[in-house]
């Protein structure tokens, strides 16, 4: 072979060699890995989720025993709302206030005197002994699963503003079907208001088949225009009505679907305030709508329609008066779902609950 054949051979044989990947071939690649992604995403999404939810359950679990130590030393009583203060206003601590001790949360009880008076939210600043205690976030009153922020700024009567941390879980008031907005300061048939004393002995339809916490989504921060503006998203916010009125009567779902588009103030401050009991943002809530309603939350004054809210696919975590914890899909029966929130109801259908 000649010098030049060998050359033109060896030329051609490296440019074949380095000729690499045509743009065809790239955008093969390009594709099937798109595909695989598309493929695991979800599924890496799952299992997140999944161990989201099961944090939240885990957090369930903690506040149910700190439930049953706190009875064990205040004579089995389920922790209330509060007590009557001098002049007609509660001195209302909440209920997740006074399981702080048994929840390991030394240092954060002893930011609070309970002896202080917390003032009506409407005429009196909190004191400022307890404004460290209201701004301070507890990880087990937190579901991860909640992309809201677990603090707000809010303002005080005075004008000051005042970052304040709310919970996820809220204490059984009751069953919301006495047909009225229900103050949180008056009788209700479930374990939790102002004044209460329920005993763990009251809870004559059993304590498997009664709800002691549920679950719901804290409001979103934004102004109130803002929030307005995102009314298909309305399972997030709190509508704010006038002050109570005893004579506000709601007989049926039907009639809430009917009056929530009416009310033209939206509030996003749902469950933003651990520290307080009947407030409209504390932790306290009822089981008139069924779990994630689409009907939203309404308030009037301290009285509330409530539903157990999440963003776990298809259901809420609640946890029973036992100390267990169940999820609930969203699908439940309506009238077993009110069983469950009274204590003392003689429903016969709370049998069903477990297969919800």
């Amino acid at each position: 072979m000649s010098l030049g054949k060998r050359f033109h051979s060896n030329c051609t044989h490296r440019t074949a060699a380095s000729r690499g990947f045509t743009l065809v071939e790239l955008l093969v690649v390009i594709a099937i890995i798109g595909i695989l992604v598309g493929l695991l995403l979800p599924a890496v999404q799952a299992a997140r989720e999944a161990a989201r939810r099961m944090s939240c359950g885990n957090n369930m679990k903690q506040i149910g025993l700190a439930l049953h130590n706190y009875a064990s030393v205040y004579r089995e009583r389920f922790p209330n709302a509060g007590y009557a203060w001098p002049g007609g206003y509660p001195n209302d601590y909440s209920p997740m206030a006074k399981l702080l001790p048994f929840l390991e949360q030394v240092a954060l009880t002893d930011l609070i005197d309970f002896n202080l008076y917390l003032g009506h939210p409407a005429i009196a600043d909190i004191p400022e002994g307890l404004r460290e205690a209201a701004g301070t976030a507890v990880p087990t009153y937190l579901c991860p699963s909640d992309p809201e922020s677990p603090t707000h700024m809010t303002t005080m009567p005075s004008g000051e503003s005042l970052t304040i941390a709310g919970s996820n879980y809220a204490m059984n008031q009751g069953s919301g079907m006495d047909g009225v907005f229900h103050p949180s300061f008056d009788e209700a048939d479930g374990l939790c208001w102002v004044g209460a004393k329920i005993r763990f002995a009251s809870v004559l339809d059993g304590t498997t088949h009664t709800l002691a916490f549920a679950e719901s989504l804290r409001g979103p921060s934004g102004t109130m225009a803002e929030l307005g503006r995102n009314k298909n998203t309305t399972q997030l916010y709190r509508a704010a009505m006038a002050a109570d009125a005893p004579t506000l009567v709601l007989l049926d779902n039907k009639d809430l679907e009917g009056l929530w588009p009416t009310i033209p103030e939206w509030n996003g401050n749902r469950l933003s305030f651990w520290l307080r009991g009947c407030s409209p943002d504390g932790p306290i809530m009822n089981g008139r709508l069924t779990p994630n309603a689409i009907v939203p939350d309404l308030v009037r004054g301290s009285s509330k329609v409530t539903a157990a809210r999440s963003h776990h696919p298809g259901g809420v975590t609640v946890g029973l008066c036992d100390g267990s914890v169940q999820f609930v899909t969203d699908s439940i029966d309506r009238d077993v779902w009110h069983a469950v929130w009274t204590r003392h109801g003689s429903e016969t259908n709370v049998n069903d609950f477990a297969n919800n």
